[in-house]
């Protein structure tokens, strides 16, 4: 595992390197070596956004409710649950603080909230979830020391019961924001909000297995009933995520006055063809057979890296498609400007920023796991 651990460190601060050369050029050169433009306004970061904010209510929701029910390894790791949780939330709050044309406004959604903004209504849920997230993490350490961790007389229990309704509502929340916009008949769907939700489940607890196939100290064996709980929880998820996907699909493609056709068709057969058919669906194939399998640690870890990785597919094919066709006929010839377009690619900038933000989450985690457990990448056997 040492090496593993060593190879992927390498790896990490190489990305790391890259996205600061990233990072550096948006800051010098704002938004002017973007992809993105006018007609279609949110790209990777956006994605990018989503998927971090989802994976953090995913893993405090499974991480949560494994603890509750006192399964083996999650009753006693709790503060990493709660850790990684909040690094999720942080690194999608960077991605989206990142494609913020103006970002220094952010705060005044926070000074002059108008709750009948979704924006900001997401906003105030997010800093609630995270106050919730440091509450629970101050009730625990005094819990482990004078009463059993899961008593019920005290504020611990309950709150993480508030913090499991907050890790559902704003992953659904997401979908929500997509749903109510009847301009965009591909976004207008009341699937949306389950799509999220179960994406963000999956996206939660492969991230949460990935993480404790990395701590030797985890006394459980692949078959044991935590490990089992996230497998299944993982599966599940996603055969309840491409069954409500073929459903959306199909109502898109089979319905004669559909207005949503070409952007499903965009996905199916479009220049980024590959993303959903060999990204999603082959990388979500691929992974539910290791995980299905999940003989060894290094076979459920590596399929839950993969769900976790290419389920950004699944928010890039919500948020793309959705802004590639004018409402107004004749608009995309109308005028004639590099960032009046369509058509979106994202551009190496964009790249180079998703690996420091990417880069960025996983620091965040593994920083959480030496403070908390003594992990580090060396000794990864004195974890306790």
């Amino acid at each position: 595992m040492t090496r593993t651990l060593r190879w992927l460190a390498g790896a990490w601060t190489v990305a790391f390197v890259l996205g600061l050369i990233g990072l550096g050029i948006r800051m010098f050169t704002g938004e002017r070596l973007v992809g993105y433009g006018s007609y279609v306004p949110w790209g990777l970061w956006v994605a990018l956004y989503f998927h971090g904010v989802g994976i953090a209510g995913g893993v405090f929701v499974v991480g949560t409710i494994g603890y509750l029910f006192r399964l083996p390894v999650l009753r006693d790791r709790l503060p990493v649950v709660l850790w990684t949780s909040a690094a999720a939330m942080i690194t999608g709050l960077i991605a989206i603080g990142l494609d913020l044309g103006k970002p220094f406004r952010a705060p005044f959604m926070f000074l002059t909230p108008n709750f009948t903004s979704m924006m900001a209504f997401n906003s105030w849920m997010y800093m609630v979830f995270l106050a919730t997230l440091a509450a629970c993490f101050v009730l625990h350490r005094r819990a482990s020391t004078a009463v059993p961790p899961t008593d019920r007389t005290g504020w611990l229990v309950p709150l993480l019961c508030f913090g499991i309704v907050l890790g559902v509502a704003f992953p659904s929340q997401s979908g929500v924001f997509f749903g109510v916009v009847e301009a965009k008949p591909f976004w207008s769907s009341a699937l949306l909000p389950g799509l999220f939700l179960t994406s963000a489940i999956a996206g939660g607890a492969s991230v949460l297995l990935l993480i404790l196939t990395f701590l030797p100290s985890a006394p459980e064996t692949p078959a044991g009933r935590t490990f089992g709980m996230l497998r299944w929880t993982i599966i599940g998820a996603v055969v309840v995520y491409f069954v409500l996907e073929f459903g959306k699909m199909s109502i898109a493609l089979w319905s004669p006055a559909s207005h949503a056709r070409e952007p499903v068709e965009l996905i199916l057969a479009g220049p980024f063809w590959w993303v959903f058919w060999i990204v999603h669906v082959g990388g979500g194939l691929l992974a539910l057979a290791l995980l299905w399998q999940g003989r060894s640690r290094a076979m459920l870890g590596t399929g839950a890296f993969l769900i976790a990785l290419t389920f950004v597919a699944t928010r890039l094919n919500v948020l793309i498609p959705g802004q590639s066709f004018s409402e107004l006929k004749g608009l995309a010839a109308a005028f004639s400007h590099p960032k009046l377009s369509f058509h979106y690619q994202a551009t190496v900038t964009e790249y180079l920023v998703a690996l420091f933000i990417g880069s960025v989450g996983v620091g965040l985690v593994y920083v959480g796991l030496r403070l908390l457990t003594g992990f580090t990448i060396t000794h990864p056997e004195k974890a306790r």
